[in-house]
């Protein structure tokens, strides 16, 4: 059975075509680009058409081989390829970066089509493997149920679609649930299209910025930089969560700066400022590498004093216009209490109490939990500066403890993405991204006056002075930096750089490695333009061009409770019996498939909840329309309508107290 994507099965037709890619997409990709400049003379196509048709056409290629990967459902490459590029490192990591790197070796513009159609691939074979293994984590069941903030931000979109403001949980980060908004709306709410689109365009901004990169340092180094950022983002690939806008709006960003600093423009280092203050707006994390920016801003573009002014100023201004768009698009989407970052009173909290966890300040006060914005986060504020005032020691102890925890041997580490379910390799892998960091600094030693290295190292100490503030135990794998994975993917790159640099010296190490030689492009640049309407002005258009959905009057027999949602395409999971003979992929799974993958949940009692459903079901999160509060459905499956329509279920709400917030309801008819 094949998914059913709406307006992007428009693209997997055209994508057809190309048969040779179907079965092996991202392993053809190198052998496609030492084949084809013979074949189809390269010079030909460099030399003729317009720029921007050959781009539009790649584009559109890679947008096929994206889709069909993503469509394919081949048992014998494509799901063991895609499963071990979610989740594995020994192996399945070296080889797609070798195939990444021979694409991005290929010259002129044939390379820019095998290079990005070789990312692109990449970037869908873990939403592949999350599809096809029906993976649980924290934030997802069954490799599409969203959970917890993913819910929230979900749900909101939808409240957005139907007319209605954010809740004050979106209300704090505003801009991924209204992407999530315009995106639903562009795929006819299919939540499935919505997440391959997201992944879509956040594999396409980290190529944008590997191809600069490669411009001025070459291939090695870019290839380098988005192994590392693939490694951090795959496990975020497929969940509505705002580490995808921070992942794609941080790399632009940095990216951006990257072309800055290499042809000291003022120009793109707005932009690029501009952009990296939104990432930080999207996935709150690193702020104190905006001053920071900035300053090295004025440095780099200084004449002879020690400072211009003019370019410290006009940077600044990307930074403040930055936030200012983040709060206007808050009080024109959100609900009027909602307050931007409230969340961060919660870390202070923490912070100021020794290094807790941010859930600390409701353990201790409870009774916190019974107010509402914008009063909890003013008192919880004031509590924390209190804490501070009191005790500052124990605040020093807290930041000297995040310290400790962004080098320590757990989860939390600034590396903790960089490796798979191997726990020695793990650890290799992480010594030597270590090791590659120390190198990089002293690269950096030698050349102080280089743009891009005096970039780099102003990133990282922007960093490493916000770590106090975002503690890497908050959330695993180093998640409240997606919008800075790039900066740590940059300097180790750095390091590897040196490292080779003294390879060189030998004839035919010289000959082998890349000598860049790239030619500018406006395609980071281009692609931001379009982004930021979809993110500032089309939500506002979305919600006041929405007609609210009419509700009609619902009862039920006597004990029951009513919901009434709307039932779309890419939003469930169908629970079968062990016995059916059937190979598991989304949406179809065995009961016992589903059980087994509720066990990586982070919440014993969900996984309780699990191991007692039966099959035959049908599982799916809407917005009750009635009640206005999200529900992560239940229902028979043979009761299940037709997707696209709207339909009542009559059932009870879960009643175990530890299961309420997920808003579980059982329907009976």
């Amino acid at each position: 059975m094949y998914l059913r994507f709406g307006a992007a099965r428009q693209i997997v037709l055209f994508g057809q075509l190309s048969l040779v890619y179907q079965q092996y997409c991202i392993l053809c990709a190198a052998p496609a680009g030492i084949i084809l400049p013979v074949a189809m003379k390269n010079d030909f196509i460099h030399k003729t058409a317009h720029p921007l048709f050959w781009q539009v056409l790649f584009l559109g290629i890679s947008a096929a081989l994206f889709s069909l990967i993503l469509l394919n459902r081949s048992p014998n490459l494509l799901r063991p390829v895609s499963m071990s590029l979610r989740n594995g490192f020994g192996l399945a990591i070296p080889l797609a970066a070798l195939v990444v790197y021979l694409a991005f070796r290929v010259p002129r513009r044939l390379g820019d089509f095998v290079s990005m159609a070789a990312v692109l691939s990449l970037f869908a074979m873990p939403l592949a493997g999350l599809w096809a293994s029906g993976q649980s984590q924290s934030t997802v069941l069954s490799g599409l149920i969203p959970l917890f903030d993913a819910e929230s931000y979900y749900t909101d979109a939808l409240r957005l679609m139907n007319g209605e403001d954010f809740s004050i949980f979106s209300a704090r980060r505003p801009l991924f649930a209204s992407l999530l908004a315009v995106v639903l709306t562009l795929t006819g709410r299919n939540f499935m299209a919505a997440l391959a689109v997201l992944t879509f365009l956040t594999g396409l901004a980290c190529y944008f910025t590997a191809r600069e990169i490669q411009r001025t340092h070459g291939a090695e180094f870019a290839v380098f930089v988005l192994t590392v950022i693939f490694l951090f983002y795959r496990a975020h690939s497929g969940v509505s969560m705002s580490e995808n806008l921070g992942v794609m709006l941080g790399t632009l960003g940095f990216g951006l700066l990257w072309r800055g600093a290499s042809a000291r423009s003022l120009f793109y280092i707005w932009f690029g400022l501009l952009a990296s203050t939104l990432a930080l707006n999207a996935r709150a994390g690193a702020f104190f590498t905006l001053p920071l920016l900035v300053l090295w801003a004025g440095r780099l573009l200084k004449e002879k004093k020690w400072i211009s002014w003019k370019a410290f100023f006009i940077s600044a201004s990307a930074v403040v216009l930055g936030f200012a768009l983040n709060l206007l698009l808050t009080r024109l989407v959100a609900a009027p209490s909602g307050v931007p970052f409230a969340n961060f009173s919660y870390t202070l909290y923490g912070l100021a109490s020794g290094g807790k966890s941010w859930v600390y300040v409701f353990e201790t006060h409870p009774e916190l939990s019974q107010i509402q914005e914008p009063e909890q986060s003013k008192l919880i504020y004031r509590m924390a500066f209190e804490l501070i005032r009191q005790n500052p020691l124990q605040t020093l102890q807290g930041a000297l403890f995040n310290w400790k925890m962004l080098f320590s041997n757990t989860w939390y580490n600034v590396y903790a993405y960089v490796g798979g379910e191997n726990w020695k390799v793990n650890l290799a892998a992480r010594w030597g991204m270590y090791l590659l960091c120390l190198f990089g600094i002293f690269a950096w030693m030698q050349n102080r006056a280089d743009p891009v290295r005096s970039l780099a190292l102003s990133a990282v100490l922007g960093v490493f002075l916000s770590v106090p503030f975002l503690p890497p135990t908050d959330a695993y794998r180093m998640r409240p930096y997606a919008a800075s994975v790039v900066v740590f993917a940059v300097l180790p790159a750095f390091g590897f750089d040196f490292l080779l640099s003294q390879l060189k010296r030998i004839p035919l190490a010289h000959k082998l490695l890349d000598k860049p030689s790239l030619r500018a492009s406006s395609s980071m640049l281009a692609f931001v333009t379009i982004l930021l309407p979809a993110l500032l002005a089309a939500p506002v258009l979305i919600q006041s061009a929405a007609k609210p959905q009419r509700v009609p009057s619902v009862s039920c027999p006597e004990g029951l409770t009513p919901i009434f949602v709307q039932f779309d395409e890419g939003t469930y999971i169908h629970l079968k019996k062990q016995s059916e003979p059937f190979l598991d992929w989304m949406p179809n799974f065995h009961i016992g498939t589903f059980r087994a993958s509720a066990h990586s949940l982070a919440d014993g009692a969900m996984i309780a909840w699990a191991e007692n459903l039966d099959a035959p079901a049908t599982i799916f999160v809407a917005l009750d329309l009635l009640s206005g509060n999200r529900v992560t459905a239940v229902i028979p499956s043979d009761l299940i309508p037709e997707t696209g329509s709207q339909a009542k279920f009559c059932g009870q709400w879960e009643s175990d107290p530890r299961l309420r917030g997920y808003g579980i309801f059982y329907g009976i008819e």
